[in-house]
C-alpha cells in the first residue's frame, strides 16, 4: 500500500511539475528576449531647439523627460518604495508574502481589495504588457519580472520605472510630472511635492490635484504617514508635511512662441522620418529660428494688424465670436512675415497668421496670393538683364491693348460664348507722366511703364525670369503678369528677392539647421545648395533701383520711421485693394510682410501696402539690425557708374545743366 501511495505521489507531482513547466513555457512564447530586455528605452518625445539651443516646443505620444537615479530627489525615491514597494530592495521581482497576505485578504473580502504587484512587475506591465486583470496576465507579469530582476541592477530597474510611470495629465515619468505640477526638476522636489507624486500612480485621474484636491491631499497624507512606518522619515517631518498646503502650477492656454514655423518643421520632419520617430524616437532637432526676432515678429504684427481692426471699424476683429467654414478661411484680417537670412538662407522668423489657435493655416508658406506692383521687380530684372539700364526713358501715357481684357461672357448662347476685350490699364494716381526714367518708374510703382516694359521684353520672359528665380506657383505668360495678376506665395518672394539680395545666387530657405538622435548622434545637418540665375551685375543694378523705393519711393516711409540701414524693397498693392505687400532686404536679413482676407475681401480704400505691410517690416528690420554696422550692397566688378544729363538720360556732357548718376551693367 505505501508503494502504492508513494507511486501515487510522484505520478502527482510529476504531472504537476509538468504541468507548471507547460503553463510558463506557454506564458513565455509572448514575452520578449533576454536580449531585447536589455535594451529597454522608453519612448520620450522630440525637442526643437531654437538657434541658441532654447527649446521651441516639444513633441510627444508621452509627455517624458528621461533622468538618471541621481537627478530624483530622495524624498521621491522614499515616497515611491515606501508606497508602491516596501520590500524592493530585498526580493527578486515578486514578493511572495505580499502575494499571500493580498491572496488572502481578497478572498476574505470576496473581491480584488488589495494588490501585490512589485515595482519590477509594475514596470514590466508598463513596458510589454496590457493593464488588463486576468491570471493570465498576471503569470507572465510575474515572469518578466523575473527575467528583469535577472538582468538589471536595482537601482537600473527604479530609474526605469520612475522614468516609465504615469502620473496624469499627460505627464510620463518624474521629470515631466514635476514640471507639469510644479514648475520644476524632479531633482528640487520637497517632501511635501514628493509624497503627493508617490500618491499618483495608483490612480491618476482619481487623486488628480487639479480636479480633486482633497483626495489629493487625503492621499499625500496617507503616503507620508507610510513613509514614516517604512521608517524613510521621522514623525517630526511628516507632522511638518502634512500642514504644508496643497500647492500646484495650474496649466495656462499658452500660445505658444514660433507655432506656425514649428508646425512648418513638424511636417518637414514628419515626411521625412516618420510620426514615429516624431513623436516617440527622442529626436533633438535644431532650427535656424531667432527667437527673440521671432517675439518681435509676431508682436509688430499683432500690432499694427489690431490697429488697423480699430481705425478702420472692420465688421469682425479678432477675438470677437464667428462661425468659419474652414481652418483656412478666417473672417478677420490676416497677416503673414517671412524673414531670412541672406547669406544662409535659415530662416530666422515666420508668422503665418494671428493666432494658431484659430488657423493653422500658414499664410507664409501655404497661400497663393495677387502680388499686384510687388511682382514689378521681376519684369525689370528681365529688363536689365536684355540690356536696359535705369536711365533709359519709357513714355507712361495712355495705353490700350486689344484683347488682353477680362473675356465678356455672352448671356443667351448655348454654349456660353466668350468674347475677348481691350485692357486699358491705369496709373495708381490716374495721371500719365509721360517720359520717365526707369529707375523712377520702380521707385514710384508707375504701371504703364511696367506693363509696357513687360511688353518689350515678352510676358513669357518676364514669367521664364520669375520662375527662374524661385517663384514656384502657375503663372500665365500675360500682359497683365506684370502688374502682379498672377499668384505667388509670401515664401516665394522672398526666395526670389534673395537672389537679388546674394548678388544672383539662389539659396533655398530652409528651417532645420541638424537633427540628432536621442543618444546624440547626429543624423543629418543641412547642406545649403546654391546657383547662380542672374548675374551679379544684374542682380546689383536691380537692387540699387529698388533701393530708390525706400530713399525716396513707395517705400520711404521705412526712413521716417527711423530704419537707416542701406536697403532695398518693393510695395504691392492689389486692385481692390484685397492684398498688401511689403518685401525689402538689406546684406544681412530678407523680410517679406502680407496682409488681407482671406476671403479676399477688401482691405479698405486706399490700404496700400506701404500703409498696411511696410510699418511691420520696418518695426522688425529695426529690431533685426540693432548692433548690426550698416553695410551697403557691395558693387561687383563689371559694373560702370556714370553721370547722365537729367533732361535727356544721355550720357553727361559739359554743357548738361543737371546731372545725376547712372549705373548699369558693362556692355550696356
Amino acid at each position: 500500500m505505501l508503494r502504492k501511495w508513494f507511486i501515487t505521489f510522484a505520478v502527482c507531482l510529476a504531472a504537476v511539475t509538468a504541468g507548471t513547466v507547460g503553463i510558463i513555457v506557454w506564458l513565455q512564447r509572448d514575452l520578449p528576449s533576454p536580449s531585447l530586455l536589455e535594451t529597454i528605452e522608453p519612448t520620450i518625445g522630440t525637442i526643437v531647439y531654437d538657434k541658441r539651443g532654447e527649446v521651441l516646443h516639444e513633441f510627444f505620444k508621452e509627455n517624458r523627460v528621461i533622468v538618471g537615479l541621481d537627478d530624483v530627489s530622495p524624498h521621491l525615491v522614499d515616497a515611491i518604495i515606501s508606497t508602491e514597494d516596501r520590500e524592493f530592495r530585498g526580493h527578486w521581482g515578486v514578493d511572495a508574502l505580499a502575494v499571500l497576505r493580498a491572496t488572502s485578504r481578497n478572498v476574505r473580502a470576496g473581491r480584488v481589495v488589495q494588490g501585490a504587484s512589485t515595482i519590477t512587475q509594475q514596470l514590466a506591465r508598463s513596458l510589454f504588457l496590457t493593464p488588463e486583470v486576468t491570471l493570465s496576465r498576471k503569470l507572465k507579469e510575474a515572469l518578466l519580472a523575473l527575467r528583469i530582476e535577472q538582468v538589471y541592477s536595482k537601482d537600473r530597474i527604479l530609474e526605469l520605472y520612475l522614468n516609465q510611470i504615469y502620473f496624469g495629465d499627460g505627464a510620463y515619468g518624474v521629470e515631466a510630472a514635476a514640471k507639469d505640477l510644479f514648475g520644476k526638476k524632479a531633482s528640487d522636489l520637497e517632501l511635501p511635492e514628493a509624497a503627493l507624486l508617490a500618491g499618483l500612480p495608483k490612480n491618476p485621474a482619481g487623486y488628480s490635484p487639479r480636479r480633486h484636491p482633497e483626495r489629493a491631499l487625503q492621499r499625500r497624507n496617507l503616503v507620508i504617514s507610510m513613509m514614516v512606518d517604512h521608517g524613510s522619515i521621522t514623525p517630526e517631518e511628516a507632522s511638518w508635511a502634512d500642514t504644508v498646503e496643497l500647492e500646484v502650477r495650474q496649466r495656462e492656454d499658452e500660445v505658444r512662441l514660433g507655432a506656425y514655423f514649428v508646425e512648418h518643421v513638424r511636417r518637414d520632419v514628419i515626411a521625412r522620418y516618420g510620426a514615429e520617430a516624431l513623436y516617440s524616437g527622442g529626436l533633438r532637432i535644431h532650427t535656424t529660428l531667432d527667437a527673440n526676432l521671432q517675439a518681435i515678429a509676431e508682436e509688430k504684427l499683432e500690432e499694427r494688424f489690431r490697429s488697423l481692426e480699430i481705425d478702420y471699424d472692420y465688421p469682425l476683429k479678432r477675438g470677437d465670436e464667428y462661425d468659419a467654414d474652414t481652418m483656412r478661411h478666417i473672417p478677420y484680417v490676416q497677416g503673414a512675415l517671412l524673414a531670412v537670412d541672406v547669406g544662409t538662407g535659415g530662416i530666422i522668423a515666420m508668422v503665418g497668421g494671428r493666432d494658431f489657435r484659430d488657423s493653422s493655416f500658414n499664410r507664409a508658406t501655404q497661400a497663393p496670393r495677387q502680388p499686384g506692383s510687388g511682382f514689378k521687380p521681376f519684369v525689370y530684372t528681365a529688363a536689365i538683364d536684355k540690356g536696359f539700364s535705369p536711365a533709359d526713358t519709357i513714355m507712361d501715357a495712355p495705353l490700350l491693348i486689344p484683347g488682353a481684357g477680362p473675356p465678356l461672357v455672352l448671356e443667351g448662347t448655348d454654349p456660353p460664348v466668350e468674347e475677348p476685350t481691350d485692357w486699358l490699364p491705369a496709373n495708381y494716381t490716374r495721371e500719365f507722366n509721360g517720359e520717365i526714367r526707369l529707375r523712377d518708374a520702380l521707385k514710384r510703382s508707375i504701371n504703364i511703364p511696367a506693363v509696357k516694359l513687360g511688353i518689350i521684353v515678352g510676358p513669357a520672359t518676364v514669367r521664364q525670369y520669375a520662375v527662374r528665380m524661385g517663384i514656384t506657383t502657375p503663372l500665365a505668360p500675360v500682359y497683365s503678369l506684370a502688374l502682379g495678376s498672377g499668384e505667388v506665395k509670401l515664401l516665394d518672394m522672398v526666395k526670389a528677392y534673395g537672389v537679388l539680395a546674394n548678388e544672383g545666387i539662389q539659396l533655398e530657405p530652409y528651417a532645420v539647421e541638424r537633427i540628432e538622435d536621442r543618444s546624440g548622434r547626429v543624423l543629418e545637418r543641412h547642406v545649403g545648395t546654391s546657383r547662380e540665375v542672374l548675374s551679379p551685375q544684374t542682380a546689383y543694378v536691380v537692387t540699387n533701383m529698388m533701393a530708390s523705393v525706400i530713399d525716396g519711393g513707395t517705400g520711404w516711409a521705412a526712413r521716417a520711421w527711423g530704419f537707416n540701414h542701406p536697403a532695398a524693397g518693393k510695395t504691392g498693392t492689389t486692385n481692390g485693394y484685397t492684398d498688401a505687400w511689403f518685401v525689402g532686404f538689406t546684406p544681412r536679413v530678407i523680410c517679406g510682410v502680407w496682409g488681407g482676407f482671406d476671403d479676399r475681401s477688401s482691405l479698405g480704400e486706399k490700404m496700400t501696402g506701404a500703409r498696411v505691410a511696410l510699418p511691420v517690416w520696418t518695426e522688425f528690420m529695426k529690431h533685426a539690425h540693432v548692433d548690426v554696422p550698416k553695410e551697403s550692397f557691395r558693387m561687383p566688378p563689371g559694373v560702370v557708374v556714370k553721370n547722365i544729363c537729367a533732361d535727356t538720360g544721355d550720357i553727361a556732357s559739359d554743357s548738361c545743366p543737371e546731372t545725376r548718376r547712372r549705373s548699369a551693367d558693362s556692355g550696356i
